[in-house]
C-alpha cells in the first residue's frame, strides 16, 4: 500500500507507512520565526501533538531542508527526546548540522546523489549551496510513491534531475528576503516590484509543473502572516508572496494535475480541497496578536555602539580588497543623533563613525531600533536578524549589490570564504538567441547565485534567470538593469553562426 501524505502546515508534511514515518520541516511552534516576525498561516500549532505521536513509530526520521526559522523550528525540536534521527543535505556550511548535534539529535548529512533510509521510505536531497544560500528540495520515495517537496529551494534549473514519474509535488511561493515594504519606495513602486516578484515565482512554478507533470500539486506555504509588523505589511496587494486565490487563474497547470489547496491536518489526495485559502482577514490578524507572543517587544531596546563596531570589525577581517572599489558604503543608523550611526566600507575593510565617507560613494542605509543592532552583536547569524524585516532601507542609487548582500547575510565564520568564492567567476560560455533570432555568446552561470542559465527562458531580448528572475538584456551586453551585473553577451556574426 502506498504511503499516506499529510499536510501539517506551511512546508511541513508527514509521510507515513504502517511501520515508518518521515516528518519534513516541522514548523509547529506558536512564537513565530525571526524574533517573532513570521507566523504560519493558517495556524497549525495544534498539530504538534500529531507530529510527536507519529515520531513514535518503529522507524522515524525528521528531515530539514535548511536552517531558516520557518523550517528549522528550535522551539518544537527542543521539545523532542534527544537522540532522534534528523537528515539534512551535506552543505558546505556546517552550521545546521552543528546546531542539531548541539541539541542532542543523531544527524545524518546526506551527500548529493545519495539517499537516507527510513524503514520502507528513502529520502534524497537536491541542494542549492551557493554563497549564503544553503537550501535543499526533499524527495521522499516509497512503494508507488514519489513526493518532491521543493519548499522555497530555487532549484528550477535542476528539474531534469528529478526522477519520474512523481506522485506528489509541493512548492511554496516565497523567498526569504527583504520585502519591498522595507525599502523607502513610493507605494506605486512597492506594488510594482512585488507584482514583478510574484509574477516571476508563478512563472517558475508553472514551468516546473509542465516539466514534472505531477498528478497532485500542493501549493504548500500559507504564505506567512506578520501580525506584529506595521498594519498592512505583507498585504496581498503589496506582498512578495502569492496568496492562493491568485494562483487559480495565474498558474499554468497541466490538464492531468490536480491542485490541492490543503489546510493543516489534511490528508493529500487528488480530490482534496479544490478551493484556495483566502488571505488572512483583519479578525484573523487580531487573533494572532492575541494568541501569539510578540518576541520583538520583549528584547531590550539598547545598544553599546562600541560593541557593534567591534562585531563589524570581526566580520571585516580577511575581506579587505575583495569587494570592488565602487561597492556601496553601508550605513547602520539607530537614532537621529549625530553619533547614532556608523559607516562600513567593504572595499577598504573599515568601519567608521565619520560621515564624510557617505558623501563620496553610493550609500545604502539600514535604519532600525537599537535592539536590532544589538542582535547583530549577540548573534553571528546575521541573516536571522535581517529576516526579521524590522529595518528600513534607503539607497542613494537604486541598485542591488551582491557584495552588500553577502556582508549582511554571511556569518562571521564564513564571510571570508563567501567573499573569496564570489571572486571565482566560472568562464563557461554558451550560445543563445533572442526572440528575433539574433545569436549571442554569454556566460553560463548567473552572477547572482550561480544558476545554470542554459535552463533559462528568453523573453524578447532578455535571458531570464530560472531561479530569481534576473533579466540579462542581450542587446545591452547581457546586463541586468537592477544590479548592473552582466553575463557578458557578445553578438555572434551570421558568418560565425553559419560555421
Amino acid at each position: 500500500m502506498p504511503p499516506s501524505l499529510r499536510f501539517l502546515g506551511h512546508n511541513c508534511f508527514l509521510v507515513e507507512t504502517e511501520t515508518s514515518c518521515v516528518l519534513i520541516d516541522p514548523w509547529l511552534s506558536s512564537t513565530g520565526a525571526f524574533y517573532g516576525s513570521w507566523f504560519q498561516y493558517p495556524a497549525n500549532h495544534h498539530l504538534s501533538t500529531t507530529a510527536v505521536e507519529a515520531l513514535g513509530s518503529a522507524n522515524s526520521m525528521i528531515v530539514l531542508s535548511h536552517e531558516h526559522g520557518d523550517h528549522f523550528d528550535r522551539e518544537f525540536l527542543g521539545s523532542l527526546p534527544k537522540g532522534l534521527r534528523i537528515a539534512i543535505a551535506k552543505f558546505d556550511d556546517p552550521y545546521l548540522g552543528d546546531q542539531l548535534r548541539g541539541m542532542g539529535f543523531s544527524v545524518e548529512e546526506v551527500a548529493e546523489g545519495a539517499s537516507a533510509r527510513c524503514g520502507d521510505l528513502s529520502v534524497q536531497f537536491f541542494a542549492v549551496d551557493m554563497g549564503t544560500s544553503s537550501d535543499a528540495a526533499i524527495l521522499v520515495e516509497g512503494e508507488d510513491f514519489r513526493f518532491l517537496n521543493q519548499n522555497d529551494c530555487k532549484m528550477f534549473d535542476r528539474l531534469d534531475e528529478v526522477p519520474s514519474p512523481l506522485t506528489h509535488y509541493a512548492v511554496q511561493y516565497s523567498g526569504a528576503s527583504w520585502y519591498p515594504e522595507c525599502f523607502e519606495f513610493g507605494e506605486e513602486e512597492r506594488r510594482a516590484r512585488s507584482a514583478a516578484n510574484v509574477a516571476n515565482k508563478i512563472s517558475n512554478v508553472s514551468r516546473a509543473l509542465r516539466a514534472l507533470q505531477p498528478p497532485v500539486f500542493v501549493p504548500s506555504a500559507g504564505p506567512v502572516v506578520l501580525p506584529f509588523l506595521p498594519d498592512g505589511f505583507g498585504s496581498p496587494e503589496a506582498s512578495v508572496f502569492a496568496h492562493q486565490d491568485r494562483l487559480v487563474d495565474a498558474l499554468d497547470v497541466p490538464e492531468q494535475t490536480s491542485v490541492c489547496f490543503a489546510r493543516p491536518g489534511d490528508l493529500i489526495s487528488p480530490d482534496c480541497r479544490p478551493d484556495p485559502i483566502p488571505p488572512p482577514s483583519a479578525s484573523e490578524i487580531i487573533w494572532y496578536r492575541e494568541h501569539c507572543v510578540d518576541t520583538w517587544s520583549t528584547l531590550p531596546n539598547q545598544l553599546d555602539p562600541a560593541e557593534l563596531i567591534e562585531a563589524i570589525r570581526a566580520r571585516l577581517r580577511g575581506v579587505e580588497g575583495l569587494a570592488p572599489a565602487d561597492t556601496p558604503v553601508i550605513e547602520f543608523r539607530w537614532g537621529d543623533g549625530e553619533h547614532d550611526q556608523c559607516l562600513i566600507d567593504l572595499h577598504a575593510g573599515t568601519v567608521t563613525s565619520h560621515s564624510d565617507l557617505a558623501a563620496e560613494r553610493t550609500l545604502i542605509t539600514v535604519s532600525a531600533e537599537p535592539r536590532y543592532f544589538n542582535l547583530l552583536v549577540a548573534n553571528s547569524r546575521w541573516q536571522e536578524v535581517v529576516l526579521s524585516l524590522r529595518a528600513r532601507v534607503h539607497q542613494s542609487r537604486d541598485v542591488f549589490d551582491n557584495w552588500v548582500n553577502l556582508f549582511l547575510y554571511s556569518d562571521t565564520a564564513t564571510i571570508q570564504a563567501d567573499f573569496e568564492n564570489a571572486q571565482e567567476v566560472p568562464t563557461d560560455r554558451f550560445d543563445v538567441s533572442t526572440d528575433q533570432g539574433v545569436a549571442y555568446s554569454v556566460d553560463r552561470w548567473c552572477p547572482h547565485q550561480g544558476a545554470d542559465l542554459t535552463k533559462s527562458a528568453v523573453e524578447g531580448s532578455c535571458l531570464v534567470c530560472p531561479r530569481h528572475g534576473w533579466r540579462f538584456d542581450l542587446e545591452d551586453e547581457g546586463r541586468d538593469a537592477r544590479s548592473g551585473a552582466s553575463i557578458r553577451a557578445v553578438r555572434i556574426a551570421e558568418s560565425d553562426t553559419a560555421r
